[in-house]
């Protein structure tokens, strides 16, 4: 699902920006794409030093889509890639995902899971 370009996207910096939905409409946040890890085919790691209007939105039931871009990588036209991925996701303040994190980013005080469902390739 997290196809090759997509990884090649993790390696450039650029705002990786993410929407979940709440009581009160459209929440947006981001973070760099270099945070991001890949935890398998399907799943990224997140880490979360706020995000808490996110993590309640999700927690609500709450959706999340994301999107990957960056103009280092050859696109649908060329110059410049971008990809729409949409799933469920959770937050982790402990265990194995949360260690991985934190052991990179000290200020972590959780690890947003994001399970990939669906991705559109945008440009």
């Amino acid at each position: 699902m997290l196809n090759e370009k997509i990884i090649e996207i993790l390696k450039h910096e650029g705002p990786a920006t993410f929407a979940t939905h709440g009581t009160d409409g459209i929440h947006l946040a981001a973070t760099w794409n270099s945070y991001i890890e890949t935890l398998q085919n399907d799943t990224l790691l997140v880490p979360a030093g706020h995000l808490n209007k996110t993590q309640r939105n999700v927690e609500a039931g709450s959706e999340l889509q994301m999107i990957l871009a960056s103009k280092d990588v050859v696109g649908l036209q060329g110059g410049g890639a971008g990809f729409l991925l949409k799933g469920k996701a959770k937050f982790e303040g402990e265990g194995e995902n949360f260690d991985k994190i934190k052991s990179r980013f000290d200020w972590a005080r959780s690890v947003m899971v994001f399970n990939v469902k669906e991705v559109t390739e945008l440009v």
